[in-house]
């Protein structure tokens, strides 16, 4: 796929708190790939992106920073996020 600038797929974090990551993703980023991966670079979990707008819970994992990886094609959006 080829994007102009104001093209690009994106990613916009709307809320962090209470251990909830929420983010609003452009349409072409529907059918991406979520991974969730602790600061080990382990992976703690895998979810496709179904609609424009994401909730990833946090609650039942350890306290830790935590990288979620938004991938499509060649586009690849990283999130910080750090569960206290």
């Amino acid at each position: 796929m080829a994007f102009t600038k104001e093209e690009l797929p994106s990613i916009k974090v709307l809320s962090t708190k209470r251990h909830i990551l929420y983010f609003k993703s452009s349409r072409e980023m529907i059918g991406a790939t979520i991974e969730v991966q602790n600061e080990r670079h382990q992976l703690v979990a895998t979810e496709q992106v179904e609609e424009t707008k994401t909730i990833i819970d946090f609650f039942y994992l350890p306290p830790g920073a935590y990288t979620v990886k938004v991938k499509k094609g060649e586009v690849e959006v990283d999130i910080e996020y750090i569960n206290e």
